[in-house]
């Protein structure tokens, strides 16, 4: 079945996603889309309450989660609806909580290295006149943190999202250095990074990707090779009218696996989800090979279409 015309203003509009062409070198299609999170139980709910954390470095994960958590969507808003997890009033539609475990282990060793042992004059800032190995006294520190976190959705108390989140840091300096980072500045990056993890496995997430156009002319008809390069370089001009002339060049060169994967590429750029995973599962077995380009995008437009999904769900409730 060929791909029907592409209704760029309209899709465009509704699916939330930009477009920007790219240098003309680039050959590819800048866009922005809302991809599932890969725990959608968690993703479906409204409101979310975070209880309290155990552990000496809890409360630290608490508040990063909660911020992580307020960052807002494609359409400018949080997903959830963040609110006190127990107290008065209308309650949260789930309450994620955990413990955290850290500790901190340093061990002193030697090492040699290249030091200055005589300088001009005698002085500290003098001229390095002559450079030894020299064995320095170290010290290597390694800091673990390890989150463990569960979502229970109230409604049924059914545990929606589970997950350890193990963390490690490592450092070393010798005598007469300092050390790289604080304890603390460890700390608060590897406590960062976890609350980042969470907010990508419970909530849909807004990235701009850039896929490029596939140029392979091998099976093409030797006339259409000059017409198929010059639409190419068309997509960095002018992207409809290309893709339009792509569309026509497929009557001429039916199930040729450029034509349909650039074909799809088009309907992603337009937010014609549906019409790109049609597509790119033509154009799949036609490339061959494997894990090609076209079955990364359907794979890419499943996780599209689930945050639709999702989002529609979330609203008829």
């Amino acid at each position: 079945m060929r791909a029907k015309r592409f209704g760029w203003q309209v899709a465009l509009c509704a699916a939330g996603m930009t477009i920007a062409a790219g240098p003309a070198r680039a050959e590819a299609v800048r866009m922005t889309g809302k991809f599932a999170a890969p725990n959608r139980d968690a993703a479906l709910l409204d409101s979310l309450g975070i209880d309290r954390f155990n552990g000496r470095d809890g409360r630290q994960l608490e508040m990063a989660i909660e911020r992580a958590l307020s960052q807002p969507d494609i359409e400018g808003r949080p997903h959830f609806d963040l609110i006190a997890a127990f107290g008065g009033g209308r309650g949260p539609d789930g309450v994620l909580s955990g413990a955290v475990s850290s500790g901190v282990q340093d061990n002193r060793y030697r090492e040699k290295r290249k030091r200055c042992v005589e300088r001009e004059g005698g002085k500290d800032n003098g001229k390095c006149l002559r450079e030894a190995e020299v064995e320095l006294g170290c010290t290597r520190r390694v800091i673990n943190v390890n989150a463990d976190l569960r979502l229970v959705r109230i409604a049924d108390g059914r545990v929606v999202y589970s997950a350890e989140k193990p963390k490690r840091d490592e450092s070393s300096w010798c005598d007469g250095e300092n050390p790289p980072r604080t304890e603390e500045e460890a700390v608060r990056g590897m406590i960062g990074a976890i609350a980042g993890e969470v907010r990508r496995d419970i909530a849909p997430v807004v990235e701009t990707y850039s896929i490029r156009f596939r140029e392979s002319t091998s099976g093409l008809p030797k006339e259409l090779n000059r017409p198929f390069k010059d639409i190419v370089r068309q997509t960095q001009r002018d992207l409809r009218s290309a893709c339009a002339a792509w569309q026509a060049m497929d009557a001429q060169a039916p199930n040729h696996p450029s034509i349909t994967f650039d074909l799809g590429l088009c309907a992603e750029a337009a937010g014609d989800y549906r019409a790109a995973l049609e597509l790119y599962r033509r154009a799949a077995p036609l490339i061959g090979r494997g894990a090609n380009e076209a079955v990364t995008g359907a794979e890419r437009i499943d996780r599209l279409l689930a945050a639709q999904a999702d989002d529609a769900a979330r609203k008829r409730r």
